[in-house]
């Protein structure tokens, strides 16, 4: 079961051109994700990070230094990111599943 799944309920309406989507988080639905979110926010941080580090083992300093310059380096700037990435989840799972509109 996706984490979304899991987190929340979902409705889906179509009204002409435009699709609604609402979530809305279960009871014990944070709880029952706790520990999936939080493997999905390191996989996410971690995958910039290794292509980083890929890429400057490759000998390409400029291109990782502007990677690694590319991550967040502050706790603000990288709290900014957990958006991106329930959002950039919401998509795949949306994707994975196909969307039927309503």
């Amino acid at each position: 079961m996706s984490l979304y799944e899991r987190w929340c309920d979902a409705t889906r309406e179509k009204d002409k051109r435009k699709h609604y989507w609402t979530y809305v988080e279960k009871e014990d639905g944070r709880d029952e994700i706790r520990d999936a979110l939080a493997e999905t926010i390191r996989s996410h941080d971690d995958r910039l990070e290794r292509i980083a580090e890929d890429v400057d083992r490759l000998g390409y300093k400029v291109a990782a230094e502007i990677l690694s310059e590319a991550m967040p380096q502050t706790s603000k700037g990288r709290s900014g990111d957990l958006g991106e990435i329930l959002a950039t989840e919401l998509v795949e799972e949306v994707n994975r599943a196909g969307f039927s509109g309503g």
